[in-house]
């Protein structure tokens, strides 16, 4: 193919970044490369399938990457790429504006009562064990975290690492709000020159205590009022964020029997934060 022959592979996975699927990234490093062309010179220089050229120039035209000249046949003009960038982050914020203000609205409206009443009926028949699951990537555990953070109601033990000290910075606003609600924190993670700010950041919320110098094999542990628990499954130190993992329960049992007692062995052992 002569794009993967010209282009770097480095541009193809930037463009893979921002959101461009094997097709779209295919033609458009394809009219970079020709500048103007006709969707049969496209699809000679990319070997996307024929029949797909046209709805991926469509794609890339709505989207600021290409410019369609009418006539025949129909002739497509590179966009410049700082320019084509500086479209799709134009669209990407105006998709999201618009998406939060329908989700506020929803959130305010009958239909999410509806929704509501359709989870919680015959909530009580399910296990509260048959909640859980395995959670992948940094982004979604944070997001996990401040959801069950926002459901928190008297207490949060949080065992976590260097890395994962300074994401806990990130639920500072849901932080306070438990501090003014009168709900415990209890955070344990080693403290280090390069987090010692995110320790003066938490402290106001939490009781903080350094695990530095323990020499046991503990990672990620975070548990909410007894019954969810959110525990790491991968050294976060040794992976790419996206690749982490943790595994999440609503377990009493699990909470409260098996590990609040290593979350207590290990707030006995450590020392509190300077």
């Amino acid at each position: 193919m002569v794009v993967e022959q010209t282009v770097k592979r480095e541009i193809l996975e930037a463009l893979k970044g921002i959101g461009l699927n094997l097709y779209e990234r295919n033609i458009y490093a394809a009219i970079l490369i020709k500048k103007v062309a006709t969707a049969s010179e496209l699809f000679e220089l990319s070997n996307v399938p024929r029949a797909r050229v046209y709805d991926v120039l469509e794609s890339l035209e709505q989207k600021g990457f290409v410019v369609i000249q009418h006539g025949s046949p129909f002739r497509y003009v590179a966009v410049e790429p700082k320019e084509a960038f500086e479209n799709l982050k134009t669209k990407i914020m105006k998709t999201a504006e618009n998406t939060s203000k329908r989700l506020d609205e929803l959130k305010s409206s009958r239909i999410m009562k509806d929704m509501t009443e359709i989870y919680k009926k015959d909530l009580k028949l399910v296990s509260p064990e048959s909640f859980s699951g395995v959670i992948k990537s940094s982004d979604k555990i944070r997001m996990h975290v401040r959801s069950l953070l926002g459901k928190t109601s008297t207490y949060t033990n949080i065992l976590t690492s260097e890395k994962g000290l300074e994401d806990l910075v990130n639920h500072t606003r849901h932080f306070s709000k438990l501090k003014k609600n009168n709900v415990n924190v209890r955070i344990l993670a080693p403290i280090t020159e390069k987090n010692k700010g995110m320790v003066k950041e938490l402290s106001p919320y939490a009781e903080i205590k350094d695990t530095s110098g323990i020499k046991s094999p503990y990672g990620k542990l975070h548990i909410f009022d007894g019954e969810h628990v959110l525990f790491g499954l991968i050294n976060d130190a040794q992976v790419e964020p996206s690749q982490e993992t943790a595994f999440w329960v609503q377990s009493q049992h699990v909470a409260k029997d098996l590990m609040e007692p290593i979350f207590s062995h290990v707030w006995d052992k450590a020392k509190p934060a300077k």
